[in-house]
């Protein structure tokens, strides 16, 4: 692990907890990422509001004497239970919106950055980078490099231990920082911020 005026060389190793950290806050430091979230969830609220009145209208348009029984066997509105029943009906689709949501969010996203990274023998291997006001090359234990220059990346941002590299095209690179000292980081950070705009 070394250091010169023109630039600097550390090593690193990334781990599955660093790998999930660095996902994480690519996605809050995105507005890329997050805008396509939006988008996402929110056509996906508007499909399931017009089946919902789609399933609603046609309900109103039963034959009298199915309506008449399909009205019968409903629980008075009136009563607690009706209006119960009234309300599980209107804010339905919401919840099953915001459930499906949770589950995305916090059970198949980290599963599935996890199985990538388990995948990956290359985010597993000891890496070595090198940075200087030009241009970051990056070797890696499994066999592979890369040296490229800092127009190639919209920005970065810095979490706990790590900072996030992000290209222009959406994806991005992680380093660890954890092994380095205080000084050494500071000095990372001030290459980075001469090169790329903060995210």
């Amino acid at each position: 692990m070394g250091a010169t005026l023109a630039g600097m060389e550390f090593s690193y190793k990334l781990t599955e907890a660093e790998f999930l950290r660095g996902a994480r806050l690519e996605r809050k430091s995105s507005s890329r990422s997050s805008l396509k979230t939006a988008l996402f969830w929110m056509s996906i609220m508007a499909g399931l509001m017009i089946l919902f009145a789609a399933i609603r209208s046609r309900n109103h348009q039963l034959p009298d004497s199915t309506a008449a029984v399909f009205r019968s066997a409903q629980t008075s509105s009136t009563t607690p239970a009706g209006k119960t029943a009234d309300l599980l009906q209107e804010v339905g689709p919401f919840l099953v919106i915001a459930g499906l949501w949770i589950l995305l969010v916090k059970g198949l996203v980290p599963l599935r950055l996890r199985y990538l990274y388990r995948k990956d023998p290359r985010m597993q291997s000891h890496f070595v980078v090198e940075l200087t006001g030009d241009s970051i090359s990056t070797y890696n234990a499994a066999g592979t490099s890369s040296r490229s220059a800092w127009n190639v990346y919209d920005g970065w941002c810095e979490g706990e231990g790590i900072v996030v590299l992000m290209f222009h095209s959406g994806a991005y690179s992680i380093m660890s920082l954890a092994g380095l000292t205080p000084l050494q980081q500071s000095e990372v950070r001030g290459i980075l911020t001469a090169a790329l705009p903060r995210k």
